[in-house]
């Protein structure tokens, strides 16, 4: 039986926001767990397995200040591949410095998946705009 739509969108959603919650609480062993067998690709770094993402993760989440990451926009489609699915979701990260949360990126997520084992292949996150720059 094949994997309907809705199905599909339900377990990225679930996916994306479990990711988006470990990157909110800066947990590295989480997201090696998740991501390590993924190709991950940021503006500025890239893995492919899970020595690669405990680096990239350790020093993109360095910085002991908080953040939170909001998603909205998901877009989920059948994958190039029986058994796979394309999604992509905007997101806001907010840092949370002091007395009052500011924006300062808004992005993007481009995600494919495996529905077999529901697991991100590829990750790509974009930076549409960052404060300061």
């Amino acid at each position: 039986m094949s994997i309907q739509p809705a199905e599909a969108r339900h377990q990225i959603a679930n996916l994306l926001h479990t990711y988006v919650a470990i990157a909110d609480r800066k947990d590295v062993d989480a997201v090696v767990d998740m991501l390590g067998n993924s190709h991950v690709q940021f503006p500025t770094a890239t893995s492919t397995n899970p020595a690669g993402a405990r680096e990239l993760f350790t020093r993109l989440w360095s910085s002991p200040d908080g953040h939170r990451h909001d998603v909205s926009n998901l877009i989920v489609n059948p994958g190039p591949e029986e058994g796979q699915w394309r999604a992509s979701a905007h997101y806001t990260r907010w840092l949370l410095t002091g007395g009052t949360p500011l924006v300062h990126t808004l992005g993007q997520y481009e995600l494919l998946v495996n529905s077999g084992d529901w697991s991100l292949r590829h990750l790509t996150v974009s930076r549409i705009w960052t404060a300061g720059t």
